[in-house]
């Protein structure tokens, strides 16, 4: 196997759950879009490997294009006396132009509005396809609607936290073994693959803070805050047909991930129950979710909401009762006992995706914190100081290996894991520690049906045989980010999580960052080791930075620099040269490794 840099360049960065080149959005001929529309029912085993197709509600004129392109999320039409109304715009544009092209068989109406049901980048970025096919109808000022959080969601997965995120989510999703044939049938559990291409984002016009009755196109449509799976979410429901359209909320033929591996904001379970019970209430006929398929009948879809609501609140409950019995996060997660039988529901609740073992970690951190109540805990020894104790306390490193190499003879593939993981801590380098820890991994894949644990297992065994080069990977996520979309002050803000307290140690300054193609200015006041963002001219700032918004954009994606676009004159200085370095000096600006297992 070649090293992943080179076969990272092969495929021209298509990397999962990161909107990233062009070159990723080569679409499929016609053929994928004159395919008939069938009816509503799809076989469990053609979903969950992510088959693309087209269905149709029974009795309505609702359109579903399901994993288009063989990737994941669907996207749903609502057709109008005079439009087409739009729920959720898919993972990439190529996603988007697959979905346009099918509706066109069967409709030749303009788009009138798009609608995302929560933040997620596979809900929202296929927007600029349908607003451009609008536009060239004639149709100007498409409402783009959404929840009031969307956007604050958006910029915390993508920006504030998104490069740790999405290094996270290419192994949670697998997206390295893509290119590997004994891996070419792998899925992520909501049905489809995550490979995705150019993000066309575009930023919500139309803000949702409380239930409203709005008509689009003739349409009737009850949109609602529901803020469970995300607090980004809103919930649609088309009276006529009793058309519930769930998002997320019903996250796909799946158990719910209550907590994401990738690494997100606790989900709060109440919250997630309570706007399943909110769906509930419509007594909907037909279920229309962002992941899976069209389910028809009022008792069928009752059943779906009951059993996956149950689902997340046995899950939830079982977890306080133990964590008030004393449980420790490790021994909560051992100690909850299976899902009850009638809870299991294939797929519906099947672990594919979301499991109760490590949700339950997430519970206990959520309510109680990190903390298991034993001093010890409060301060242990550095991770590499307590390995090489433990490597010596157990005979030094043969004795260690030895045992690796008897645990992997006798099949105790998370006994394997543990010991080598004790080694490699104590040297990177030791290669027969790394090979065994990979070995493991595979073996835990194997028994494993959870495609979120298997992508953090077969992804760890590439980075242990080293085929994974976390800086180069890191360099192209980078572009994950589309600031063109998002305000100003919320791009300055995001300096504050790159300030480095050793280079701005004792140092302070304050430089106005004006943009003359908006109209807007910023101070940014470097003061204790934290950064300032101060809307306008701080008439005591000593510095001043003039440029376009295209070269902030430029930065934040990695494409520019501040100090160079001073040297070539992309940015205007005034005032103290020395003040406006001393700032942007202390921003950390290199890309360093994350290995996520040899560490």
């Amino acid at each position: 196997m070649k090293p992943f840099k080179q076969k990272f360049n092969s495929y021209s960065v298509c990397i999962a759950f990161l909107l990233l080149l062009g070159a990723c959005d080569q679409i499929p001929s016609n053929k994928d879009a004159s395919q008939p529309v069938k009816q509503s029912n799809k076989s469990v085993n053609e979903t969950l490997k992510g088959a693309e197709g087209f269905t149709k509600v029974s009795n309505a004129p609702v359109w579903l294009v399901n994993n288009p392109g063989g990737t994941i999320p669907n996207i749903a039409f609502i057709e109008g006396n005079d439009g087409l109304i739009v729920i959720d715009t898919g993972l990439k544009i190529a996603d988007a132009v697959i979905a346009l092209g099918y509706i066109r068989t069967v409709s030749d109406k303009p788009i009138r509005a798009i609608i995302y049901t929560h933040h997620h980048v596979d809900h929202t970025s296929g927007t600029k396809v349908f607003v451009d096919d609008a536009q060239q109808m004639g149709m100007t000022d498409i409402p783009i609607i959404a929840s009031e959080y969307l956007l604050d969601e958006y910029q915390d997965e993508n920006a504030v936290t998104g490069r740790i995120m999405a290094l996270r989510a290419m192994y949670m999703y697998g997206t390295l073994l893509y290119d590997d044939p004994q891996h070419d049938s792998y899925s992520v559990g909501l049905s489809g693959r995550v490979i995705t291409g150019s993000s066309g984002f575009i930023q919500p016009t139309y803000l949702i803070k409380e239930t409203v009755l709005i008509n689009i196109a003739g349409v009737e449509l009850q949109i609602f805050p529901t803020g469970g799976e995300a607090a980004s979410h809103i919930g649609v429901y088309m009276p006529v047909g009793g058309i519930l359209f769930s998002g997320d909320e019903i996250q796909g033929p799946t158990f719910p991930n209550l907590h994401s591996l990738r690494g997100t904001k606790p989900r709060d379970a109440n919250k997630w129950i309570a706007a399943l019970d909110r769906m509930r209430a419509f007594k909907p006929k037909v279920l229309v979710p962002s992941h899976g398929w069209i389910t028809e009948g009022t008792e069928n879809v009752e059943a779906i909401l009951v059993t996956y609501r149950d689902a997340i609140q046995w899950t939830h409950d079982q977890a306080v009762r133990l964590i008030n019995q004393g449980y420790t996060q490790d021994e909560l997660a051992e100690a909850m006992p299976a899902l009850p039988e009638a809870l299991q529901s294939d797929p519906w609740t099947k672990e594919y995706y979301g499991t109760v073992k490590h949700s339950v970690r997430n519970y206990y951190t959520g309510y109680i914190s990190w903390f298991d109540g034993d001093p010890a805990t409060l301060d242990p020894l550095p991770r590499l100081e307590r390995a090489k104790r433990y490597v010596a306390l157990m005979g030094g490193r043969g004795s260690v290996i030895a045992e690796a190499q008897h645990a992997k003879q006798n099949q105790d593939a998370r006994w394997v894991a543990e010991l080598t993981t004790y080694l490699i801590r104590v040297n990177h380098d030791d290669q027969e520690a790394r090979t065994l820890k990979a070995w493991a991994f595979r073996q835990l894949a194997i028994e494993t049906i959870n495609t979120n644990w298997q992508g953090f297992y077969l992804t760890g065994a590439l980075e242990l045989e080293g085929h994974v080069d976390s800086v180069a990977l890191q360099n192209d996520l980078r572009l994950l980010f589309a600031p063109e979309h998002i305000s100003t002050d919320r791009l300055l803000s995001l300096f504050r999580y790159s300030l480095n307290p050793e280079k701005s140690a004792g140092k302070s300054a304050s430089v106005v960052f004006t943009f003359p193609d908006t109209g807007e200015s910023f101070t940014l006041h470097m003061r204790n080791q934290i950064l300032e963002i101060q809307l306008g001219k701080d008439p005591q700032a000593t510095a001043e930075l003039s440029m376009d918004r295209i070269i902030l954009n430029g930065v934040l994606k990695g494409e520019l620099g501040f100090i160079k676009e001073m040297l070539v004159g992309g940015i205007d200085l005034k005032g103290s040269k020395l003040d406006a370095l001393k700032l942007l000096g202390a921003l950390d600006t290199e890309t360093v490794p994350i290995p996520l297992v040899v560490r």
